[in-house]
């Protein structure tokens, strides 16, 4: 299970980091209209700091604790960025998917092998 656990938490981690960094960039993509850039470029930035949280806690072993807590962080991060967007089925697989897989990471650390 750890290993399961370890997998996740680091292509999340890839996936969420990319998404950050995608925020941080691209801000005249037509639907980041909807909020102004500074909320964008923030949201990218928590995004990215919670997608290095996924990772290395663990990895460093210094407060792993934070693990499950960016991991919650992550997955609420995406669905505000979700709701404001609206994407349709295809797209909101692509946010709904992580984001379950998130929570079992934040559920596997604190409850199926806990610190």
């Amino acid at each position: 299970m750890n290993i399961l656990l370890w997998v996740l938490q680091i292509v999340l981690g890839l996936y969420y980091l990319m998404g950050g960094s995608w925020m941080i960039s691209k801000i005249p993509a037509p639907w980041l209209k909807l909020l102004p850039k500074p909320a964008w470029i923030t949201l990218g930035v928590l995004q990215v700091l919670f997608a290095l949280g996924l990772v290395l806690p663990d990895a460093t072993g210094m407060f792993p604790q934070l693990t499950p807590i960016a991991a919650v962080c992550v997955t609420l991060e995406t669905g505000l960025v979700a709701t404001l967007t609206k994407p349709k089925f295809q797209g909101v697989l692509w946010v709904v998917v992580p984001a379950l897989l998130a929570l079992f990471v934040a559920y596997g650390r604190l409850v199926l092998v806990p610190y």
